[in-house]
């Protein structure tokens, strides 16, 4: 994979420190083979609708629900006590530790994507991945949204807060700055995928929630599957914005 050194550059990942610290520089490692499964890598940036978007795949039974498996405290919770000393190790153990059916959802941002090709795992999975990119138009409302998750730590309707929404603080300067990461980290995933000869497949929030066959036929097609039919009634997480993100808007 190539990695260009300004989209590097543009772009920090905590995930890959912690993880560099624990199992040493990421690199390929000889010899290693990923495991005998497809992969769809559902690539996102925060508060972009991809919670909804993973649950919707996971309705057509023909996925697992994407997580964020290669968050760096969810690596090492299920390297360290294992035994498993890199980041290729863990992704060898990915399909013992998620329930799938030949093949593995997770959700990946962009530092994570590169941070898979540093450890050559993206390079031994040609042919078997699938990029789905998720953005939202709307990026002012994902910026509010954003800093209005960050401070009530409810990034989806499936998590308590203690934080009532009078307590939530607007901050010009905060959403302006999130607007900022999130205009990168879109760019960033254009760059990689064009870098690397991916053509990904594109959606938005707006788009899924207007109609989600088009997504879905085109990620049947790509996949080799049939008959993918998403149950949106059967989704258990919805939309969180309330008049606080109205309010916001308008300031």
């Amino acid at each position: 994979m190539n990695i260009p050194p300004l989209l590097r550059a543009a772009i920090a990942s905590p995930h890959s420190a912690v993880l560099a610290h624990a199992f040493g520089q990421l690199q390929p490692e000889p010899g290693w083979a990923p495991p005998d499964v497809d992969v769809l890598f559902l690539c996102f940036t925060n508060r972009c609708g991809s919670n909804y978007l993973a649950h919707l795949l996971a309705t057509t039974g023909a996925f697992n629900e994407a997580g964020e498996f290669f968050n760096a405290p969810v690596v090492l919770m299920h390297a360290v006590p294992r035994g498993l000393r890199s980041l290729p190790a863990y992704f060898s153990a990915l399909p013992a530790l998620v329930p799938h059916s030949g093949r593995i959802a997770a959700k990946a941002s962009i530092d994570q994507l590169v941070m898979l090709a540093d450890a050559g795992i993206l390079d031994a999975l040609r042919g078997r991945a699938t990029y789905l990119l998720m953005e939202r138009q709307d990026r002012l409302g994902q910026a509010i949204s954003r800093v209005i998750a960050a401070q009530n730590l409810r990034w989806t309707t499936a998590h308590a807060s203690d934080v009532p929404d009078s307590a939530l603080v607007f901050d010009r300067a905060w959403i302006t700055s999130e607007l900022a990461e999130i205009a990168v980290a879109n760019a960033a995933f254009s760059r990689f995928f064009s870098d690397n000869g991916i053509v990904p497949i594109r959606t938005t929030y707006e788009a899924l929630l207007a109609d989600a066959r088009p997504v879905v036929g085109a990620l049947a097609a790509t996949m080799g599957l049939a008959n993918l039919c998403p149950q949106p009634r059967k989704i258990a997480i919805h939309r969180q914005a309330n008049a606080i993100n109205s309010a916001w808007r308008g300031i």
